[in-house]
């Protein structure tokens, strides 16, 4: 009898142990999947962290510069919410895959360029960029927004840099390093960097005449998995909290 005392307890004990064990995987709330671009990083991760601590949902963010994350989110049929550069490419994703359930602007960007700290080089403006001796960095028009923008206001401004051949990055986070760095004289960059790098680069402003403006726009997918708390996180994100985090970190969240 106490053979079949030991055995059943045994047996209670092992079943306790395995219920314990899968418990936490079956409460667990599944993790939403966003595609964000390079220069929201350093907010993206701020707002997923307040955001998982008022609802309990996880955000995880892949980063990289906006043409790399369009193909991306367009090849992931789960993907949750999208987050780019530019309003052009929730468009685009919605031109060709059709997936874009909800929108809303949350942020803007404002093109600015930077040089290394004290302008050694004696820097003023865009005009600067044709100077031979000036090394320029700017962002790959293919692969993100801020390499757009740049191709766009340097064509209006009437400036060939064809025959200047700057270094190109894949993300305009490339572009604040290298200005630190000392891999690059001038880069353009959004606001946003230049404000989280005050201790490292010198900014100065393009001409609102010059400059070209991205509407930072939170897409919720189609295919997401848990459209709920998708919608719960843009709605966040667009809310007074979400707001202010976007602010507190340098973004613009009113139109310039």
């Amino acid at each position: 009898m106490k053979k079949w005392s030991l055995i059943v307890l045994a047996v209670v004990v092992l079943v306790f142990v395995v219920v314990l064990s899968i418990y936490p995987r079956v409460r667990a709330k599944p993790a939403l999947r966003l595609y964000a671009g390079a220069g929201l990083q350093h907010v993206v991760d701020k707002l997923a962290s307040a955001f998982e601590a008022e609802s309990g949902f996880r955000v995880e963010p892949d980063y990289g510069g906006s043409g790399l994350i369009l193909a991306r989110a367009r090849e992931d049929g789960q993907a949750d919410l999208f987050f780019p550069g530019d309003a052009w490419y929730v468009d685009r994703l919605q031109e060709l895959a059709g997936s874009v359930a909800e929108r809303a602007t949350v942020a803007y960007f404002v093109p600015t360029i930077i040089v290394a700290k004290g302008n050694p080089k004696g820097v003023n403006g865009l005009a600067d960029f044709m100077r031979p001796d000036l090394r320029i960095g700017l962002g790959k028009a293919e692969a993100n927004q801020i390499g757009r923008v740049s191709a766009a206001i340097l064509s209006k401004t009437g400036f060939d840099l064809a025959k200047r051949k700057p270094q190109e990055a894949l993300t305009v986070n490339e572009l604040g390093v290298w200005v630190k760095m000392n891999a690059v004289d001038a880069a353009i960059v959004w606001d946003a960097i230049a404000a989280n790098m005050t201790n490292d680069v010198h900014a100065i402003a393009i001409p609102n005449e010059q400059a070209i403006v991205s509407d930072v726009v939170l897409a919720r997918l189609a295919g997401s998995r848990n459209p709920e708390a998708a919608g719960l996180f843009l709605a966040f994100v667009k809310g007074a909290q979400g707001q202010r985090i976007l602010q507190q970190n340098g973004y613009r969240v009113s139109v310039p």
